[in-house]
């Protein structure tokens, strides 16, 4: 599978909008008020979402193309951008990144902590700035932003999900800044990696019913 993360930036926008009132807190997270919102319409059941989501196989089908997963609270949700180069995803990846919450096949979410883009100074979640930055800029390092899913069956329609995605946690200042904005824009990339992968999916086995 391709590394997606360079075509996080072109994909098309999905539903979002910034500021709303947030969801309930996850424990020991601090809510900000500055969060990401998105949602999708996935052609697939909640079930096969949450699979998507909370698994290897999954992650590696729209995510990244490796990952160290235990889908329980406290488990770890380790995504690995580039494995032959940083196999355990400490520097490209979201390793000491915990699970938060599993309602299967209706809610997860997960930390969220990993590099962003390739000047990766100030676009990490959270932030981080080269030791060589002004003082101000490196603070100490923040509590980790966190991510928040929900899947929900769409009445009266077949193996269709209404995916909720929320990622929480920004703070203010440049740095954050910076964060915010390219997360903002690869998450509805990687929705929409999402979204095409479940509908080609939905497509092949219709496709080979009619065979």
């Amino acid at each position: 599978m391709k590394v997606i993360i360079l075509a996080l930036l072109v994909c098309p926008l999905l539903c979002a909008a910034e500021n709303a009132k947030p969801t309930a807190l996850m424990a020991g997270k601090v809510e900000t008020g500055r969060t990401i919102f998105l949602e999708a319409t996935v052609s697939a059941s909640p079930a096969d979402v949450f699979r998507l989501w909370t698994t290897v196989d999954g992650v590696k089908k729209f995510l990244a193309p490796d990952a160290r997963i235990d889908a329980t609270p406290g488990g770890r949700y380790q995504i690995i951008f580039f494995p032959s180069k940083d196999p355990e995803g400490t520097s490209h990846g979201t390793k000491g990144a915990r699970v938060l919450k599993v309602v299967p096949n209706r809610e997860f979410a997960f930390e969220w902590i990993t590099f962003a883009g390739d000047d990766i100074a100030g676009q990490n979640a959270p932030p981080s700035a080269p030791p060589s930055a002004p003082p101000a800029q490196r603070n100490a390092q923040p509590l980790p932003t966190w991510v928040e899913l929900s899947f929900e069956p769409i009445s009266g329609q077949l193996n269709q999900t209404h995916l909720k995605f929320s990622h929480h946690g920004f703070g203010e200042g440049e740095l954050w800044d910076r964060s915010y904005h390219w997360f903002e824009r690869a998450w509805k990339g990687v929705l929409d990696q999402l979204t095409n992968y479940c509908q080609n999916q939905n497509h092949a086995e219709k496709t080979e019913e009619k065979s």
